[in-house]
């Protein structure tokens, strides 16, 4: 189900709202007094990394108005764990530690010698000691019992829930009784050790220490039925968006029919990953976008932890974007909502929306803010991860091929001679074809990597941005090889100290910026022809439109002075077979001198 949510909180709110409605006040089990058990309901998983987790439980309070419950969450964000009665209120919720100390005997093998001589206690027995033989009658063991463990001990087990055997000190002596009296034996000294029928086994006692986080809510009523919903905002559980794009030559049916358009088949799918706890028959609901939360790498004290333990991040370090913070590549940032390349508010030709072919347990809602595409419930351990299909659509698309040139001018003074050279660098000259898709179904396409095929046939793998719906998305697929661009930029003319600005003289340069497109293809292509340059840009041929904005320092190679425009010019059209587009543009710009 796709909802565009109010805000997370309030899509959890309804939820919570339906829960308590449709549980059973019968249906308390007889588990003990106060015990409360909770059983996972929702988890909706955001792409930053979190999600909320929404259980439900029931319990009769014990006499005292309190129940309980050893299931406490390792992670959540400060101000998000809530307890939310479905009647009356809560006194106060305390989360602590509960300590058990269990102390078990049982048979096992003995191992060693001191195990054996204790195993045979008040038995004859011979034995060497630098090769001289002993005899006598095992008497007693010299250790004694470990009392504890200490404060110390319980607390350096673990900051979470764990258990930590002790044992009685290992005897390093025996007393043994002879004619002669009664000697002390070191045991690591004698060998040939001789028993007649002797014991191998002996009474192993050890002392386990079980320390549970446990946490407690006062009801303020004794023995009486109570039900509570809680929610939590954690790590350590993300999905990735993935697409897979099959480009046919298919024409695509349009209810207007006025555009020309072929059909792709877009399949989206989103790629959970679960570090956070074990999730048992539980619906996920994946969002696109990311909610606003400030204090996110705040843990809540609720949860006993120093730190927010971040799973995620060492189980998967680049997807979780830490390896490249400081690269400018697909990175952590693809994962947040950005603008598609190209968007329109309606696609042009297209009047109505195609209803996507989605999986049966899918619909659709619409609220505000964010999406979320609701899934089917599904089991997924901690350390697992899960593909899980979200929709499948036939929309239309076309291709087009875009020629971008950044074009860098120089502000070193250079001589005014006729042969001088002129301060113009232009970039490489590189014919991309892109692919528009008309997001024509009712959901989003959220951001994510997307696999472009021709059937079976790779095509190209690149980033599809955000696209709402009647929008349209554009995405690079490969460099053309059919077409070729050529450009040349010449300097007109210099006019020495054309002004003076800040005191200073400048020199007035003009020149011109000459583009060829050539079509060697055996059809016609549409294109868009953009050049963008350092300086203002005074005329341009044909229909090119010109767009001036404010200095930008990218636009030059060494620099220049804020007292110069940024140009970017743009012609769209369509080349037919063997032809060529021939644009050109003026410009002027100031050097100071």
């Amino acid at each position: 189900m796709i909802f565009r949510m109010f805000s997370w909180w309030a899509l959890a709110g309804v939820y919570l709202t339906a829960v308590c409605a449709n549980c059973d006040a019968g249906d308390v089990a007889a588990r003990g007094a106060g015990a409360l058990e909770l059983e996972t309901k929702q988890v909706i998983v955001f792409k930053d990394g979190y999600c909320l987790v929404v259980k439900e439980g029931t319990a009769t309070t014990d006499a005292n108005g309190f129940a309980h419950t050893f299931e406490v969450p390792d992670a959540a964000v400060l101000g998000s764990f809530w307890a939310i009665p479905e009647n009356g209120s809560i006194k106060s919720m305390v989360a602590g530690w509960e300590t058990k100390k269990t102390t078990q005997t049982k048979e096992v093998n003995c191992t060693d010698t001191a195990s054996i001589v204790e195993a045979n206690l008040g038995r004859e027995c011979s034995f060497t000691i630098n090769s001289k033989i002993m005899q006598g009658t095992i008497l007693k063991m010299m250790t004694n019992d470990v009392e504890g463990p200490t404060d110390e001990q319980i607390f350096a087990a673990s900051s979470s829930s764990s258990s930590i055997f002790l044992s009685t000190n290992p005897a390093t002596h025996f007393l043994l009784r002879t004619k002669l009296g009664d000697v002390m034996v070191a045991l690591n000294r004698i060998s040939n050790l001789t028993i007649e029928d002797m014991v191998s086994t002996h009474a192993k006692k050890t002392t386990s220490i079980d320390r549970k986080k446990k946490l407690s809510l006062d009801f303020g009523k004794k023995n009486e039925a109570v039900k509570i919903s809680l929610m939590y905002f954690r790590p350590d559980v993300r999905w990735i968006p993935t697409y897979r794009v099959e480009l046919t030559d298919k024409d695509f049916k349009s209810k207007s029919g006025s555009a020309a358009r072929k059909t792709a088949n877009i399949s989206l799918q989103g790629e959970i990953l679960n570090e956070a706890e074990d999730f048992e028959n539980v619906p996920f609901h994946v969002v696109v976008g990311v909610p606003n939360f400030r204090f996110k790498n705040t843990p809540s004290p609720m949860v006993l932890e120093a730190n927010m333990r971040q799973a995620l991040v060492r189980a998967a370090p680049q997807i979780m974007g830490q390896q490249m913070r400081n690269s400018n590549s697909f990175s952590n940032a693809m994962y947040t909502q950005r603008s598609g390349e190209f968007q329109s508010q309606r696609a042009a030709g297209s009047s109505g929306r195609v209803t996507p072919d989605m999986p049966a347990e899918l619909s659709g809602q619409a609220s505000q803010d964010l999406f979320v595409y609701r899934l089917d419930a599904m089991t997924l351990k901690k350390g697992e991860r899960a593909a899980v299909p979200i929709l499948t659509a036939a929309v239309g698309y076309r291709d087009i091929y875009t020629w971008d040139m950044k074009i860098k001018h120089s502000e070193s003074y250079a001589q005014t001679s006729a042969d001088a050279p002129s301060p113009l660098v232009l970039s490489e000259n590189k014919v991309w074809r892109q692919v528009e898709l008309i997001n024509d179904t009712d959901l989003p396409w959220t951001t994510g990597a997307a696999m472009f095929v021709d059937g079976f046939q790779p095509l190209a793998q690149e980033l599809m941005t955000y696209t709402s719906p009647g929008g349209i998305c554009r995405v690079p697929v490969t460099v053309a090889v059919d077409l070729r661009g050529k450009a040349d930029d010449r300097e007109v003319t210099r006019k020495l100290s054309a002004i003076k600005w800040r005191g200073r003289p400048y020199a007035e340069i003009k020149g011109k910026i000459k583009a060829e497109l050539a079509n060697n293809k055996d059809t016609k292509v549409p294109f868009e022809v953009s050049i963008r340059f350092g300086g203002k840009a005074t005329k341009a041929s044909g229909d090119g439109k010109i767009t001036l904005s404010a200095f930008q320092s990218g636009d030059w190679e060494n620099g220049a002075d804020r007292i110069n425009n940024s140009s970017h010019v743009i012609w769209k059209g369509e080349i037919e077979p063997g032809e060529c587009f021939k644009p050109d543009v003026d410009y002027e710009f100031l050097m100071r001198h």
